[in-house]
């Protein structure tokens, strides 16, 4: 166990990792038990004044010149984007381990298609993603191609395995605290060469490319809105949710009669600022 100044360097360092690491492959790229330790803090990071680290994440904003919100809403961006991959990873969607075999992915496609299609009461929307997960897996040459973006993209988080209530536990060797959740697990997974006979199609390299981007967008776009006050993307998404609470009691019949009154009300307006026109020109007409 650390001792209590060994626990606040190394969530020191972590926190600087968390700010200037460029993206996920960066921050995840190291070993496994690096890998839960960076991820254990994300989440208590993303509690901001809650956190048991609140201490260090002001440390940590005064050395970078940002807020401790910012810092906090940077944790936040990072687990959104963590989840975001995980829902896109066509092995999840399909509901396979990360590089099975054919034979199991044929087997579980076949269970799926049964349990899914739309004939028997299943979700089209839903069916139709998981059987474009399964064309790609199928098929040898986009297979090879998914695997490569994989291996870099989404390999480095899938090792990280979460609880029923989502906060992994903080490796022991970390001297981070302990919790009382049961105890998680670092997922080994296991990684087949990429083939490297087969270049990336120019449509996989702009899918990446486009990715990358995106992710960079979105860090920046968090910035703004930590700089205009919002509060960033937690601030933002808070507020959206408290539009779509009000608005969610009106209904499209209710929102029509609202417009066509107000649309009444601007021609009884225009009428009368017509006539108080025609007045006071009547009025600048007659002598004094």
């Amino acid at each position: 166990m650390r001792t209590e100044t060994g626990r606040r360097r190394a969530a020191l360092d972590g926190l600087l990792r968390i700010l200037e690491a460029p993206g996920l492959e960066e921050l995840f790229g190291g070993p496994d038990e690096e890998a839960l330790f960076l991820y254990h803090l994300l989440h208590e990071v993303a509690r901001g004044r809650s956190s048991p680290y609140y201490w260090e994440i002001c440390h940590t904003g005064r050395r970078r010149g940002v807020t401790p919100e910012y810092v906090s809403d940077r944790a936040s961006v990072l687990l959104a984007s963590i989840e975001e991959r995980r829902r896109t990873d066509i092995y999840r969607v399909l509901g396979v381990p990360p590089l099975a075999s054919e034979e199991v992915i044929k087997l579980r496609w076949h269970e799926v298609a049964k349990a899914l299609h739309p004939d028997v009461g299943g979700d089209p929307a839903h069916f139709r993603q998981v059987k474009e997960a399964y064309e790609i897996l199928r098929d040898g040459g986009r297979r090879a191609e998914y695997e490569r973006f994989w291996l870099r993209a989404v390999g480095p988080i899938a090792r990280l395995a979460d609880g029923d209530d989502g906060v992994p536990a903080a490796p022991a060797a970390s001297g981070l605290g302990t919790r009382t959740t049961p105890e998680r697990r670092v997922v080994m997974v296991a990684v087949r060469p990429a083939p490297t006979e087969t270049p990336a199609s120019e449509s996989v390299r702009t899918l990446q490319e486009a990715s990358a981007r995106l992710a960079d967008a979105q860090v920046g776009l968090d910035e703004r809105l930590v700089e205009s006050g919002l509060g960033g993307m937690a601030g933002l998404t808070a507020l959206l949710g408290r539009v779509e609470a009000l608005l969610a009691p009106i209904d499209g019949d209710e929102l029509a009669r609202t417009r066509s009154e107000v649309d009444a009300s601007i021609v009884r307006l225009e009428t009368i600022g017509a006539e108080l026109a025609a007045i006071a020109e009547l009025k600048r007409r007659v002598p004094a």
